[in-house]
């Protein structure tokens, strides 16, 4: 027993050494964007809080899954955002997906939207959707541009909801 408990205090002290960021539990609305490594479709990898804060930009990260209806019905809604409010808003997506090469090749054909997507290759029960506690596709994330932190959550996507939820910040988009 002992030697498994020096073993996991080795392995946590690797990890921290390395940077890598450990939650103190799932992230909610006040906490500050939890960064993940991810890639993109070319395989470069890069993180989530690169994207945050960009110009003095909103950052809104999508999280979805190729199986998901209501995460390709909200793909045109965001883009509308995306479009008019690209002086103040980025937008990223996280594929999440076990199958990596799937993504890689569906990707290089059928270029779902204009903004950076990434993927860390994982499904819900790890990998960056553990953080941030996604059990239903899409789930949005919105985050303010001056100190990084998560003004909104939320999961599932009806085209008033998105808008009510996106209110606060940015006006709705016909």
């Amino acid at each position: 027993m002992l030697k498994k408990m020096l073993f996991a205090a080795l392995a946590l002290g690797f990890s921290l050494a390395a940077g890598a960021q450990e939650p103190a539990g799932q992230v909610k609305v006040g906490d500050k964007l939890y960064d993940v490594e991810l890639h993109d479709t070319e395989g470069n990898y890069s993180y989530l809080a690169d994207y945050a804060g960009q110009d003095g930009k909103y950052l809104l990260v999508l999280f979805w899954t190729s199986n998901c209806p209501r995460c390709h019905a909200s793909f045109p809604e965001v883009a509308k955002y995306a479009e008019k409010y690209a002086d103040k808003l980025s937008v990223v997506g996280v594929m999440l997906s076990d199958n990596h090469d799937g993504w890689m090749e569906m990707y290089k054909y059928r270029k779902p939207f204009e903004w950076p997507n990434l993927s860390d290759g994982k499904l819900l029960k790890d990998g960056a959707a553990v953080p941030y506690g996604i059990g239903l596709y899409p789930t949005f994330v919105l985050v303010e541009p001056e100190e990084g932190k998560i003004v909104r959550m939320w999961s599932g996507f009806k085209l008033d909801r998105f808008q009510t939820e996106m209110q606060p910040y940015f006006a709705p988009v016909e």
